[in-house]
């Protein structure tokens, strides 16, 4: 009974407009004082939630991200892919999708990605003549490649929480990141015909001087993820140890390389990634706190029983997932899903004979649609900011894209091998 009235206020205090962070917490609190659990409980489990080696990663890939926006190598990655496909129908569009998926190969983080690439492209488009609903709508969906993408923060929590290794993950997810970029950009192709979008002042083919010039420029920033994600697949360093070498990298190229900033600017580089670290560890600490409760109150025993006598079918439980997980992404944040209820969704689907990387990816891709969907829709809300219109008028578009994200999902569902190839490939 306790742990429905717990969900009751987490609702309610998410209703009423209290930050998913702070509504989890004083959800937990509530539940405390109703029974004879000691409230010094709460601090003990809260450092023990944040006391991971694994979770160091987070903050240092936020670092790396804040780090490469105030030394210039973000715009480096949109002038680079505005010049080699900025001439394609929908140039602009085509150009956030594909820099969004550049720099998800940095840093990890929905956030950082659609402010830093939102940011610049955003109002461009708007000039252009694109319409504000339909750019908002498509920075926000590609923002979610982030956390898909190695090195996905998502996953690094998932992997950490559910005892998964991170680097299987991120290889299992890296051929479905990829083919939802390509779905958005195909999507972007047809949604700004002449006939949809009549406005739209098209973008010339920049030449060959010019993409080379771009390339050059780009160069530095277009190697940073490629020593990443060789490193992590190739088993030379971790997704912590990886999060450093981004922060150095960054910090040298920034600096020293492209001049983008100077040393008086750090502390303006380290407050900016510590308020987004600090948002995304108290979800993270608050949530498992949230998650033990849960379990200490039966919670996940009685859910598997009912989902077990409901179906023996693998196929229904993993529908009944993406509904279920579909539905909370409207109304609670991802990290707080994937820390609540992932280790629960984790241990059925075993039961269930389905591989651990194959349903954490799927997972992964079905929970950052959230990020997206509206009320809550972190990522759709900063676009909307930038665009100047309310998530409410953007609904058709992001059905259109959530439509590629899920397309996706059933192409790995009906061939597992998109996921689970290159993790038995390079790791066994």
């Amino acid at each position: 009974m306790e742990a429905i009235y717990m969900l009751l206020l987490l609702f309610l205090f998410l209703t009423i407009g209290i930050p998913i962070a702070f509504s989890i917490g004083l959800s937990v609190l509530a539940m405390l004082l109703m029974t004879d659990v000691p409230v010094l409980i709460f601090a003990q489990r809260a450092a023990n939630a944040a006391d991971s080696f694994a979770l160091l990663a987070i903050p240092l890939f936020v670092l790396a991200g804040e780090l490469m926006n105030h030394g210039g190598l973000t715009s480096r990655l949109v002038g680079f892919a505005q010049a080699l496909i900025g001439h394609v129908r929908g140039g602009l569009g085509q150009t956030g999708v594909f820099a969004s998926l550049i720099f998800a190969n940095v840093s990890g983080s929905a956030v950082a990605d659609t402010t830093a690439i939102g940011s610049v492209l955003v109002p461009s488009m708007i000039d252009k003549g694109y319409k504000p609903t339909f750019v908002a709508s498509l920075q926000a969906s590609a923002g979610c490649l982030a956390p898909i993408v190695p090195p996905s923060i998502l996953l690094i929590l998932y992997g950490s929480i559910v005892n998964v290794s991170i680097g299987a993950l991120f290889l299992g997810a890296f051929i479905p990141g990829y083919l939802i970029a390509l779905g958005l950009m195909v999507a972007v192709y047809f949604l700004t015909s002449p006939k949809r979008q009549p406005n739209i002042v098209r973008e010339r083919f920049a030449g060959g001087v010019a993409i080379k010039k771009a390339t050059r420029e780009a160069l530095p920033a277009l190697a940073m993820p490629l020593i990443i994600i060789g490193g992590i697949a190739g088993g030379i360093f971790t997704a912590t140890e990886a999060g450093s070498i981004a922060v150095v990298y960054a910090f040298l190229v920034g600096r020293f390389y492209y001049r983008g900033f100077k040393i008086r600017d750090l502390p303006q580089v380290l407050i900016a990634s510590a308020g987004v670290t600090v948002m995304v560890m108290a979800i993270i600490a608050f949530a498992a706190i949230f998650g033990w409760l849960l379990a200490w109150q039966n919670v996940p025993e009685v859910v598997g029983a009912w989902i077990q006598s409901f179906t023996t079918s693998s196929y229904v439980y993993l529908a009944l997932v993406i509904g279920f997980v579909l539905l909370l992404g409207t109304v609670m944040e991802v990290l707080a899903i994937a820390t609540i209820f992932g280790p629960l969704l984790h241990t059925l689907a075993i039961g269930y004979g389905f591989d651990p990387i194959f349903f954490g990816v799927i997972l992964a891709i079905i929970m950052q649609i959230g990020g997206a969907t509206p009320p809550v829709g972190v990522l759709l809300n900063i676009t909307c900011g930038l665009a100047g219109v309310t998530p409410g008028r953007c609904l058709g578009y992001m059905g259109i894209f959530v439509g590629v994200y899920l397309f996706v999902v059933l192409l790995a569902i009906l061939f597992p091998p998109l996921v689970t190839f290159l993790p038995r490939m390079m790791l066994g």
